[in-house]
């Protein structure tokens, strides 16, 4: 069961002080095929990001405690702070993440970590039957993703697998037929070229790969 409480943060850029709601504890039953998680009781995606409403900065309780650069305040300034109505809908969840993934661009993390922003905006955006919005967020989700493989972002040989799994999965949802079978196959080459070991302990991941491209499914096996 998921359980929250109330806590206080400081924006880093204009200083204001807020009360949120953090998660305290949760636990999941299964997935979707693109790994959204379905948690016991309350959803807690939609607490994990926190945003400032006066300025628009967005991100995770670290994300509150590490410093913010001048340039990075400035696009906040210029592009987010217009929107920070959007963060008082009920939608607000996934513009939450979506806010922190464009921060999360112009600081030059990673690839897969904006990537990975995006997709949980998606979920967001699912668990409020916002097609669109869903629809955008995989999009964005999965160049950044398409660009963490080719630019060699992934050293590990089962974090390739499984990404390259979640773009094929991606382009499916985005109705990418030709695209989705072509990163499935890739995803079983990189499968196969893993340890016996750890292939082991994927088996489920080419078990659902080959359930893709057979009969394709929105659980996670």
């Amino acid at each position: 069961m998921t359980t929250f409480a109330e806590e206080m943060r400081v924006c880093p850029v204009c200083e204001a002080r807020f009360a949120v709601t953090a998660v305290q504890a949760g636990g999941s039953h299964g997935a979707d095929s693109d790994f959204r998680p379905h948690h016991w009781g309350s959803d807690p995606l939609d607490h994990y990001v926190h945003s400032c409403v006066e300025c628009g900065f967005s991100g995770y309780d670290q994300d509150f405690h590490d410093g913010v650069s001048e340039m990075v305040i400035r696009k906040i300034r210029k592009f987010l702070s217009p929107r920070t109505r959007d963060l008082t809908r009920s939608s607000a969840p996934f513009f939450r993440y979506e806010f922190m993934a464009l921060i999360y661009e112009w600081e030059d993390r990673p690839s897969l970590e904006v990537g990975d922003s995006f997709l949980r905006a998606s979920w967001v955006a699912r668990n409020r039957k916002n097609r669109e919005k869903e629809r955008l967020y995989q999009r964005e989700a999965v160049r950044r993703f398409e660009e963490s493989l080719e630019i060699g972002e992934c050293e590990d040989q089962s974090e390739r697998a499984v990404l390259s799994y979640l773009v094929g999965e991606l382009h499916r949802r985005l109705n990418r037929k030709r695209r989705a079978e072509t990163w499935y196959h890739r995803a079983l080459e990189e499968y196969d070229l893993l340890d016996n070991d750890i292939e082991e302990k994927l088996c489920w991941l080419g078990e659902q790969i080959r359930t893709q491209l057979d009969a394709p499914t929105d659980r996670l096996n």
